[in-house]
């Protein structure tokens, strides 16, 4: 009886359209093992119908069971279809350890490797690393960056040379991920007498400005005083490129540090003349380095550097001035209320505004009774009496 109840399953698996096959496929596993034999004459006798695969494929993954395993192995590595292999991998990973002597067997013959160690890197066993470690010098690019890249998941010392390995690799890719996950595995590289920044602070100088940029960031996560210095001293060469520039302040700002707080600061772009030109670079840092300042934890002593900022601008722009005003208020420290007071001497609507909304964040009280002090004292800018008058209109 039960029998013909999987038979009666099955057909209308095999022959109906999406919806009912979907609705059908969640009744299988039901039926216990005693339905892997007739799922997997389905995949053998309908390859040529790769919706009904994806939906067997789907079914397997819920057994855990030899035969099952070896069906998708095999579906895995003749699917035509790419999605069809993918549910396959997906569903070898979700079965789990029980499924990795298929997939190492697979991954010394299939042309495929790269989906035999996609589903590997679904998982999250230790019994995997072993089998990575014997492709991360692949001659496919895709399998060496998801090789290192899973590995690095490991706090396991077997990992260590891959990773160091993955440094030096020819392609940028790989040594972005090996970049990132010596980073991540700091402790483990400390424990074994390699230190992390040392091995990361050369590829600041690599030839590919990712590879800077992931190393830059790399060095944001480690945030010692090391990585800070190493950070500002490739920021401050003549020669780095903006992008990687930018991406030191973001590291910079990770790190939220007094001594990152300092070179963030000394990065800041001053005038480059009296005759103020505009510099789209110089703007664009700016505005980045703001922003780093504004994240910054150690709040009093970044208060104190955006309020040099505001006074070292490199070229009064609008735009920076209402995002130094918007950061001082984040800050929420009263001694940015004379600062926002003086931006709303700027003529433009939007700095005023902005400067209102940050006095009201840090104190409307305080900030209120110094707008009033000021409203009627003639010795003060009429520019700035304009905002103040403003400013308690808004109020």
């Amino acid at each position: 009886m039960i029998v013909s109840e999987l038979v009666s399953v099955l057909s209308e698996l095999e022959t109906g359209d999406f919806q009912s096959r979907w609705e059908t496929a969640k009744q299988i596993p039901d039926f216990g093992e005693p339905a892997i034999e007739f799922l997997v004459d389905l995949l053998h006798n309908k390859s040529d119908d790769p919706e009904l695969q994806w939906f067997v494929a789907r079914v397997l993954g819920e057994f855990n069971h030899a035969d099952a395993v070896i069906a998708l192995a095999q579906l895995m590595q003749n699917a035509e279809e790419d999605d069809v292999a993918e549910i396959a991998a997906q569903m070898l990973a979700q079965i789990g350890p029980q499924s990795v002597d298929a997939l190492a067997a697979l991954l010394e013959s299939s042309p495929s490797r790269l989906r035999v160690v996609s589903a590997l890197a679904q998982m999250q066993d230790p019994i995997i690393v072993p089998i990575l470690l014997k492709v991360v010098a692949d001659t496919d690019v895709s399998v060496r960056v998801m090789a290192v890249e899973t590995l690095s998941r490991f706090h396991d010392v077997r990992v260590i040379s891959a990773l160091l390995q993955g440094l030096s690799d020819l392609n940028g890719k790989v040594r972005q991920v090996a970049i990132a996950g010596i980073s991540y595995r700091a402790p483990l590289f400390q424990m074994h007498d390699h230190d992390p920044v040392a091995l990361i602070v050369p590829c600041l100088n690599d030839f590919d400005v990712q590879v800077c940029q992931t190393a830059a960031l790399a060095l944001g996560r480690l945030g010692t005083k090391e990585a800070v210095e190493a950070l500002s001293i490739t920021a401050g060469a003549e020669t780095v490129p903006l992008p990687l520039k930018l991406t030191i302040v973001q590291a910079l700002g990770q790190i939220g540090n007094d001594q990152s707080v300092q070179m963030l600061q000394k990065l800041w772009p001053h005038p480059r003349s009296s005759l103020q030109v505009v510099d789209d670079e110089d703007q664009t840092l700016a505005a980045v380095i703001v922003k780093a300042l504004a994240l910054n934890r150690q709040v009093d002593r970044s208060t104190e550097a955006l309020i040099y900022c505001l006074h070292h601008q490199p070229v009064s722009d609008p735009a920076l001035q209402k995002t130094l005003a918007s950061a001082l208020g984040q800050s929420g420290q009263p001694q940015a209320i004379p600062e926002l007071i003086q931006l709303l001497g700027i003529p433009d609507m939007g700095v005023r505004l902005h400067a209102i909304a940050a006095l009201k964040q840090i104190s409307p009280e305080l900030a209120y009774t110094q707008l009033q002090a000021l409203a009627d004292n003639d010795t003060v800018d009429q520019n700035v009496r304009d905002g103040v008058a403003i400013a308690l209109q808004e109020w």
